[in-house]
């Protein structure tokens, strides 16, 4: 004989149609800020490359030992590639912040009536799990 299923989850009313309608809206807000920050980021590394490079140039110039100039050049390309990571993850949040989007607004289209007709009635409601063919 198989197990009954418990008319509530674990976490009660933290997966309902409210609970989970917030959550993706963090979800989502966390999202951009997360591409923001890492624009940020973007932008400050890119600065600091470009000052990298113009210390290496001028070190150059100066005749600074190769050594000293190569690994100012490194540190340079080092920031670059940060400037490359920030951008690969602000495409992912931004990814990440339209997929919580679409999912919000297709649990609200599949959901969103079921949980308005629910608060507007007075009368008492199956609890989750009840009609689950068994």
């Amino acid at each position: 004989m198989g197990e009954i299923a418990p008319a509530v989850s674990a976490d009660g009313d933290a997966n309902g149609y409210t609970a989970v309608h917030t959550k993706l809206t963090a979800l989502q807000r966390a999202a951009a800020q997360l591409m923001e920050h890492a624009e940020r980021v973007a932008l400050r590394m890119r600065a600091n490359a470009r000052a990298a490079v113009t210390v290496a140039d001028l070190s150059a110039a100066a005749q600074v030992d190769a050594r000293h100039v190569a690994l100012i050049s490194e540190v340079a390309t080092s920031f670059g590639r940060v400037v490359g990571g920030a951008r690969r993850l602000s495409s992912a949040a931004d990814s990440m912040h339209q997929a919580a989007g679409d999912l919000k607004r297709e649990h609200q289209a599949e959901y969103g009536g079921v949980h308005a007709a629910v608060t507007a009635s007075k009368a008492r409601q199956a609890k989750p799990g009840f009609y689950r063919p068994q």
